[in-house]
């Protein structure tokens, strides 16, 4: 457990991820009015009719999922690579970040990161409730041509690479269809011998090799987003550990933003960079009712094959996890997070 301002936190998530990537990805449960003020109950919101009954937030508890998908120019445009949940405790000065895999398996016999396509960003917060059991009132939702503004728009970062990597299959915009100058006969060779990715290996041109070793690291947007997207250098976890490692440089930087003076400037432009349902207003009231930062212990959640899921594959074929209480049986997924709260 580590002891973060979590100000700077929530501004990160509000503005990621997934992160990102992600990765790009916060809710917010309660309605804040001044900073001596009690924290109300919240707000009815878009997710309140589908959510069950027995799904409520104490007051001073609340959550918002973050929400990366590719966008315009990119396959699967509105897929979301990251899905994160920012809780926040008030009450105990507690916040923490939960990682959900994209491959996860959800009703409708499809992935996690395939919701958004069938019911809208929006609507993806009553499958985090369903699965997590964590009431989410807002979200926010990044590409990743806005997640490449929102870090130049900072400045660049600095995060801490959790662990070296090498990927030598990072795919090049706009080359997916190249042919690497191989013959017609050679290609359909290709496809008679190999499938899926095996068979996109063959083209070398498509691809670029990343590099990150462990330690701190510069980054511009157009790196960042590689370093969150990499999917071939570790596993989809470790990926969510770099997803965290770059909100934690978000958060970082906005540290220094804010001492400038200039975070009114950075909110306005992140806010016309993602799509969400929180405003300037919002996010500026939250920063006066935190008050001082330094009372939050801040954890990293994670749903991993190691605890509650477990690997498996889709009547078509595709990798897919599923909780180890057996499909679509998510009380053990509930329990777990519920535990790691405390």
């Amino acid at each position: 457990m580590m002891k973060k301002p979590v100000i700077s936190l929530l501004l990160s998530g509000v503005f990621i991820l997934g992160f990102l990537a992600t990765y790009l990805a916060l809710t917010f449960s309660k309605v804040f009015v001044k900073k001596s003020a009690a924290i109300t109950s919240p707000t009815p919101n878009s997710y309140s009719e589908a959510t069950p009954a027995s799904i409520t937030n104490p007051k001073g508890v609340f959550n918002l999922v973050f929400l990366g998908y590719g966008g315009a120019g990119h396959s699967g445009s509105y897929l979301t690579d990251s899905v994160i949940i920012v809780h926040v405790n008030t009450n105990s000065g507690s916040a923490a970040l939960i990682s959900v895999p994209r491959d996860l398996w959800i009703p409708g016999n499809r992935k996690l990161n395939a919701e958004a396509v069938n019911v809208g960003f929006q609507g993806v917060g009553s499958s985090i409730q369903n699965i997590t059991g964590q009431y989410i009132n807002y979200f926010v939702s990044v590409d990743f041509g806005g997640f490449t503004k929102i870090i130049d728009s900072l400045g660049g970062i600095t995060v801490d690479v959790p662990k070296a990597f090498d990927d030598s299959f990072y795919p090049i915009a706009g080359e997916e269809n190249n042919t690497c100058g191989i013959s017609e006969e050679q290609i359909n060779a290709f496809k008679a011998q190999f499938t899926g990715f095996n068979l996109e290996k063959q083209f070398t041109c498509r691809y670029e090799r990343l590099h990150f070793d462990k330690g701190p690291a510069n980054l511009k947007g157009t790196t960042a987003i590689k370093f969150v997207r990499s999917r071939h250098g570790d596993s989809d976890f470790g990926r969510s550990q770099r997803q965290f490692a770059v909100l934690m440089g978000i958060e970082n930087k906005l540290i220094s933003v804010k001492s400038l003076g200039k975070l009114d400037e950075i909110i306005n432009i992140l806010l016309g960079i993602v799509k969400t349902d929180l405003t300037a207003g919002t996010i500026k009231t939250l920063l006066e009712v935190f008050g001082d930062p330094g009372k939050y212990q801040i954890k990293q959640i994670q749903l991993t094959t190691e605890n509650v899921l477990s690997e498996g594959k889709s009547s078509d074929g595709q990798y897919i996890l599923i909780p180890k209480a057996g499909n679509l049986n998510f009380s053990e997924v509930k329990s777990y997070i519920n535990a790691n709260l405390q």
